[in-house]
Parts: C-alpha cells; sequence; structure tokens
C-alpha cells in the first residue's frame, strides 16, 4: 500500500459520499416538485441541473482521487476527493432543516 492514511481517507469519505446518493434522492424528489412552472425563471433549472449532477461528480471525482492517489499525488488526491462536499454539504443542511421544522408539525 502506498499511503495507508491517503487510502484511509479516500475509502471512508467516499463510502460517505455514497451514503449521501438517497439524500440526493430525496433533494431532487423535492426540486422537482418544487421547480416553478414559470418558463422564463432561469434560477431553478440551474439549480436542478445542479443537484442532479451529483453522481457523475462523485464518480470523477473518485476515479479521479484514485489515479492520482495511484501516481503518488496525494494533495491532488485529497484535492479531487473534497469536490462532492460542495453537494453533501448543502444536502446535509437541507436534510437537518427538513427534519428539525418538517416532521415538527
Amino acid at each position: 500500500m502506498k499511503n495507508k492514511t491517503a487510502c484511509l481517507v479516500l475509502s471512508i469519505s467516499q463510502s460517505i459520499y455514497a451514503i449521501f446518493l438517497l439524500a440526493w434522492a430525496i433533494s431532487v424528489f423535492f426540486t422537482i416538485v418544487l421547480l416553478p412552472e414559470d418558463e422564463y425563471d432561469t434560477g431553478a433549472p440551474g439549480v436542478f441541473y445542479t443537484i442532479l449532477s451529483y453522481p457523475l461528480v462523485l464518480l470523477a471525482s473518485a476515479l479521479g482521487s484514485w489515479y492520482c492517489y495511484h501516481k503518488l499525488k496525494f494533495k491532488t488526491s485529497y484535492a479531487l476527493n473534497a469536490i462532492p462536499l460542495l453537494w453533501v454539504i448543502p444536502m446535509g443542511l437541507f436534510m437537518i432543516l427538513l427534519w428539525k421544522f418538517g416532521l415538527s408539525s
């Protein structure tokens, strides 16, 4: 094994990212339901397609980070592995807010 710490960080973080695929599915459902029907709204479809791209970003990030790991570029591997956090953090906050305010009625 090239770097045990890097291997462990990549494995654990990508497992957490994979668990967030369930949160992603819920987010896509709510986005579809709440998407405005105004055909002139340019912001909502952009948000929808950004949310929809999470599995592709996750796959590209995972492949890139493991490729850099095998090329012994560990810092680049960490940086590529952190890209899905741009989706995971907002999804996590959305799930917390949904749990906190949506189920309290």
